[in-house]
């Protein structure tokens, strides 16, 4: 929990950029997604409200709504990369993620129905992988 909670911060940092500790106390922006391609968080924009993406792999099954709503199939050997990989370049082009920062570990997605989707299909497989609500 304790390195969720570092994580949470870098990413807020990167996404708000160089900020004081003013910054980092004001309402989080959820207007967007942002994507930890190195720890697998998908988080609800620049909030600590995030999801840990590893939890698909024993959840293979319950996938069938991303992969329905973005027409790609989530495929290993590494489902949660894969996932990422859908998430950042849907077939339909209908957007690209975004970099964020210049390491190319934080990634930005735009809000829309079907990336809202994903964060409900991700927080049913956490709920029911670890018995509480995803945070």
């Amino acid at each position: 929990m304790v390195y969720k909670a570092i994580v949470i911060t870098l990413l807020t940092t990167v996404i708000g950029g160089c900020s004081g500790l003013g910054d980092l106390l004001q309402t989080p922006d959820e207007s967007f997604y942002a994507i930890d391609r190195e720890n697998k968080f998908y988080c609800r924009g620049s909030s600590s409200h995030c999801l840990d993406m590893t939890k698909i792999v024993s959840a293979r099954s319950m996938l069938s709504p991303i992969e329905e709503a973005y027409q790609q199939k989530i495929e290993g050997p590494n489902y949660p990369v894969n996932l990422i990989q859908v998430l950042l370049n849907p077939a339909d082009g209908a957007y690209q993620g975004q970099p964020v920062g210049r390491e190319g570990r934080f990634f930005q997605i735009p809000k829309t129905a079907r990336t809202d989707m994903v964060w409900n299909t991700l927080s049913e497989i956490v709920n029911q992988h670890t018995g509480s609500p995803g945070s």
